[in-house]
């Protein structure tokens, strides 16, 4: 058998194609990217590490008033220590199910400990001491100056982030 040189060209040559599919791949990303920008800066999706996610459509303008508060709501006074996932913990605890966590006790149990876990704490309220037992010394920042209904629009939020179904109308107080 007689020895054959390497052909000089055959590394060029993978390389090239290669080069060539990535530039067709970029190309056509180019194309529609004008496309997907707008679908991205539309209401009908919104993304999410590379993965298109239909924001939650609503069927009457209370359950998306209240959608949107909730949102609002966390992003201004909950997200710098509850991870947006609802699923994660971070400085504080996952906030997905919440509302199932609490339900052995009245909802004004829950709107409470939101406005003043400490003060619930001290009352000794079982799942307040529950709550503390797992995340002390991490305090949770007191809200006294909120609503019932906003409240009530903050937990219909994290529920819907969470379970990604809005099954629930809450009532938004009207300005």
């Amino acid at each position: 058998m007689a020895n054959r040189a390497p052909n000089p060209y055959a590394g060029p040559l993978y390389l090239s194609v290669a080069c060539t599919l990535l530039m067709v791949f970029a190309v056509m990303l180019l194309a529609h990217s004008d496309e997907l920008r707008e679908q991205h800066e539309s209401d009908e999706t919104t993304w999410g590490c590379g993965v298109i996610y239909a924001r939650p459509q609503f069927d009457d303008s209370d359950t998306g008033e209240a959608y949107e508060l909730g949102k609002f709501l966390f992003k201004n006074q909950c997200a710098q220590c509850h991870n947006k996932n609802m699923k994660d913990n971070l400085t504080g605890p996952a906030l997905g199910g919440v509302t199932q966590r609490w339900a052995d006790y009245p909802r004004e149990d829950l709107r409470s400990w939101i406005r003043n876990s400490q003060e619930m704490i001290a009352a000794g309220h079982p799942r307040a001491l529950e709550v503390w037992s797992e995340w002390k010394p991490t305090v949770m920042q007191n809200y006294p100056a909120l609503t019932d209904e906003e409240i009530d629009a903050l937990l219909a939020y994290i529920d819907i982030q969470y379970t990604g179904v809005a099954t629930v109308l809450y009532k938004v107080p009207a300005n």
